[in-house]
């Protein structure tokens, strides 16, 4: 069994090993924006443990940052960072071990319920969606990334308590399982809230519900069997206390305290919920036969376009037509799988409908593992109910012809993905870590390692990427760099400093502003690095003067101002920008912005950055 577990997962992850092996044998790596963050909160986690998850645009009612519910991600990754030396590189390791332990663990349960055909369709899916989703998914230290492929773990423990194939013990077991994964992809993306805690919720009505119906039940008595249900309850209890421990630490230790914050920003949203309309148009673009878990997203892909209604009507219909096989010919334990898949689907739907604010089809990308899921069991319980295999076993050639087919379909998707990855991967913020690899090394022989100081950051164009990538970098170096208390969800609430706290303040600056600081008296400049050729530097600033015009012509010169002083990214503008426009912002991202250090000593103003 392990060994076709193993091979069939092997096959699946092959793109993401590939992804890895080329990007470790390539350059140096320093991490920028969110997997700086990420690292931040893993090099610390002996000394200073996180105790949530990482920062989202999560904001209290209080303007308080909140971060994603609890630290089940730096749990998982811990192992392959620490054993990697805790290096950048670790970092992408330890993310691609979480996919490749998911897919395999995926598989096991997959063989488990339906023997080597289920395990290999599991496989497949595996790899599709591993496909679809790009060399950037394989190997980031991205909170939305790492629960995807344990969902699909979370389904099949579900599964094993809904639509038992085991006796009571393995179902108990099943469902504690199902905690510990089920909070691991909650912690990870507060998007998963209404998937696992609804599915949780039901799985343990059915585990009563059967418990009290089983005939041993009857047996023993109504009391004795309420013990045994009450004692698998209190042992699910005690698991979900256990890995919701940090998170009830953090509200208990900080004010306010991150439960809370999610509380204010979820229950109480200061933004509209998506229209029906849209709703509909997110389900059947993420819920489809042919949809985005087979092509990965973007303009040309099949179910982005009117045919996202053909094919999520073919895959009701499989579902359908799988359902009532399964009923016809009784067989229970079938129907119950179809029948939680489909309240699978429609807890995902209500999620949708609950989605407010601006929509990114990244939040809901567990869609992706329902879609792949339901197919693929849809066409187990076909292929299983009308004996197909068992009649292609009577026909020699039908069945060499079969495996053969399958065998190339596999080989040359396994190919053809993994030459894919290896021609398109690349390291997380490739620019900013350029700059990082040449600002650091300028600044730090300028700082002294008994001196503490506050970072601060002004940049209009990259969300402080480069700003928590140099607090990062210096902290590895032995440097004390903190932040200040607004950035906390970011960099962990023991990095925060105060002005009067510190020895000196640095300053980074990104883009035009760095002229106005390097004529600033109260600035000493540390350092400066910048991406840009003579030619892109030429290019920036047409592009600049491009954009403020079009943003003034479409009605927007309210945002002309954002060119220059920081805050959210242009990308991010609500409402969205003009497509136009968009692309042409894209473009000067592209071209990497000029990044300067600066210090100054605490309490000096700093005129030129206000």
């Amino acid at each position: 069994m392990w060994l076709f577990v193993v091979i069939a997962s092997t096959f699946a992850v092959t793109p993401i090993i590939v992804a890895l092996v080329v990007l470790l044998r390539g350059s140096a790596w320093f991490p920028a924006g969110d997997m700086a963050q990420a690292e931040l909160h893993m090099r610390g986690f002996f000394s200073n443990p996180p105790l949530v998850g990482a920062a989202g645009r999560i904001v209290s009612d209080t303007g308080f940052q909140g971060s994603h519910p609890g630290p089940g991600l730096w749990v998982a990754m811990l192992p392959v960072y620490v054993l990697g030396g805790r290096s950048s590189h670790a970092l992408l390791a330890a993310a691609a071990s979480v996919h490749i332990a998911s897919v395999i663990l995926a598989v096991r349960l997959a063989f488990h319920r339906g023997g080597r055909l289920l395990a290999a369709l599991t496989a497949l899916a595996a790899l599709f969606v591993i496909r679809a989703s790009g060399p950037d998914f394989m190997v980031e230290p991205w909170n939305p990334w790492l629960a995807i492929l344990p969902f699909a773990v979370f389904i099949f423990l579900i599964g094993e308590v809904v639509a038992p194939i085991a006796g009571a013990k393995q179902k108990q077991l099943s469902f504690i399982a199902a905690i510990v994964v089920g909070s691991y992809c909650l912690q990870c993306h507060a998007g998963y809230a209404v998937l696992v805690v609804g599915a949780l919720v039901a799985s343990m009505v059915v585990l009563v519900r059967d418990e009290c119906r089983n005939t041993e039940s009857k047996y023993l008595g109504l009391s004795q069997s309420w013990m045994k249900i009450r004692s698998g309850l209190l042992v699910s209890a005690a698991a979900t206390l256990v890995v919701w421990s940090p998170v009830f630490i953090d509200q208990w230790r900080r004010s306010p305290g991150n439960l809370s914050i999610l509380w204010e920003h979820f229950v109480t949203p200061s933004e509209p919920t998506m229209a029906l309309s849209e709703a509909v148009r997110v389900i059947t673009t993420q819920f489809n036969l042919v949809g985005l878990w087979l092509s990965g997203p973007g303009s040309d892909a099949p179910s982005e376009g009117w045919a996202r209604y053909f094919g999520c009507f073919l895959l009701i219909g499989l579902w359908a037509w799988s359902t009532w096989k399964v009923k016809q010919t009784k067989q229970a334990t079938m129907l119950r799988w179809q029948l939680m898949m489909a309240g699978f689907v429609l807890l995902g739907s209500f999620s949708i409908l609950r989605i407010f604010g601006p929509y990114y089809e990244y939040t809901v990308r567990w869609f992706w593992i329902l879609s792949a899921l339901t197919a693929i069991t849809s066409v187990f319980f076909l292929v299983r109910t009308y004996q197909v295999l068992e009649k292609l076993r009577n026909s020699r050639v039908a069945m060499r012809t079969l495996v053969a087919g399958a065998a190339v379909l596999v080989v040359g998707l396994l190919v053809m993905s993994s030459l894919q990855t290896a021609d398109r991967v690349k390291l997380p913020g490739k620019t900013e870590s350029r700059i990082l690899a040449d600002l650091i090394p300028e600044v730090s022989p300028q700082l002294s390692h008994d001196d503490k100081y506050l970072l601060r950051m002004y940049d209009p164009y990259t969300l402080n990427a480069t700003g928590f990538g140099s607090v990062l970098e210096l902290e590895r170096q032995g440097f004390d760099v903190g932040v200040e208390a607004f950035q906390a969800a970011a960099a962990l609430p023991h990095r925060v400093r105060f002005e009067d706290q510190v020895d000196q303040i640095l300053w980074v600056v990104v883009g035009p502003a760095i002229k106005n600081a390097d004529a600033d008296p109260a600035l000493t400049k540390l350092g400066e690095a910048n991406p840009r050729s003579a030619s892109e530097e030429l290019l920036a600033q047409k592009l600049l003067k491009d954009i403020a015009r079009m943003l003034t012509d479409a009605g927007r010169g309210e945002l002309v101002a954002t060119l220059e002083t920081p805050g959210a990214s242009l990308i991010f503008a609500e409402p969205p920008l003009p497509d136009d426009i968009a692309a042409v912002v894209r473009q000067l991202i592209s071209l990497g912005q000029p990044v300067a250090m600066y210090s100054v000593a605490p309490g000096v103003p700093v005129e030129s950055l206000k």
